[in-house]
């Protein structure tokens, strides 16, 4: 029988190799040591920072078509070292702000929605302002576009508290959703500017966006109108076009010419070869034939 043995609480297994070694002291396995969590917070942060490579395709928004001048003014904004004229910009940005709902207006898009939207726009424009060099210490907030056209003097927070709402269905409020998104892709960031870890939820906030944008675009037909307010961007278009059948004719005409043309050079070619060998006998009978005449003569 062999006897039960008693081990120490504090006896530990070492497994030994075949040579009666044992565990080398060092590292398992030549990877450099892990992060620590300080390097892992700098490291997203980084990533954050850097340009999202997700894309979709928006060209199928009427909304954002509409407001195309705008956002590519805030591009330009953000990218302006020199100054500019305060009372100009605000009235050039003004302008298009009123072409904008006019013409969103006028393609069948409601009202409200296009409300919603100049609101985005207002704030997201006013932000690019205020965030240069030459727009921090300007007088733009006594004259901003969401006091003109809203009649208040920030919306970083109700951005978000609209975004929220509209996540909420984002089958009905998809050009919404589109245009915010590509919002938050230029560069703008609300509450979260001044937010300690701002950055990572932000950047968490617009990738859960674009996940769920994603997901309705791969499932909505191609056909739907990305307004959600009728057929603004008109029908799907076909793919393939009805070809007149003149032009068929013609066409074939053409291929069998060159066809025929093809043949005959061949024939012609093989031709001259078959009868190659029979050219010394036809000169021979050709000169037979001119001597019965020569000598009547």
């Amino acid at each position: 029988m062999i006897k039960d043995m008693q081990y120490d609480q504090n006896d530990k297994t070492v497994l030994l190799d075949r040579l009666g070694r044992g565990p080398a002291q060092g590292p398992l396995t030549d990877s450099a040591a892990p992060p620590r969590f300080e390097q892992l917070e700098d490291r997203m942060i980084y990533a954050a920072r850097q340009i999202p490579q997700q894309t979709f395709n928006v060209r199928r928004n009427a909304l954002v078509a509409s407001a195309s001048w705008l956002l590519s003014e805030v591009v330009r904004l953000k990218h302006c070292a020199t100054g500019e004229d305060l009372p100009s910009l605000n009235q050039r940005l003004s302008t298009a702000l009123e072409h904008f709902a006019d013409g969103a207006l006028r393609i069948g898009i409601e009202s409200s929605q296009v409300s919603t939207a100049r609101y985005v726009l207002c704030t997201v424009v006013d932000e690019a302002v205020v965030t240069t060099a030459w727009g921090k210490e300007s007088e733009w907030s006594q004259m901003s576009l969401l006091s003109r056209f809203h009649n208040e003097t920030s919306g970083g927070e109700k951005f978000f508290q609209l975004l929220d709402r509209l996540s909420k269905n984002p089958i009905k409020h998809l050009p919404m959703l589109e245009l915010m998104y590509l919002c938050l892709s230029l560069g703008f960031e609300g509450k979260y500017r001044i937010q300690a870890r701002g950055l990572l939820e932000l950047e968490n906030l617009r990738d859960a966006l674009f996940r769920q944008i994603r997901l309705i675009r791969a499932d909505a037909p191609y056909e739907q109108s990305s307004s959600g307010n009728g057929d603004c961007e008109g029908k799907r278009q076909s793919p393939v076009r009805i070809v007149p059948w003149w032009m068929l004719a013609l066409i074939t005409a053409v291929c069998l010419m060159v066809v025929y043309s093809g043949f005959a050079w061949v024939l012609s070619e093989q031709r001259a070869l078959v009868l190659q060998p029979f050219h010394p006998f036809e000169q021979d009978a050709i000169q037979a034939q001119a001597q019965p005449w020569k000598g009547r003569e």
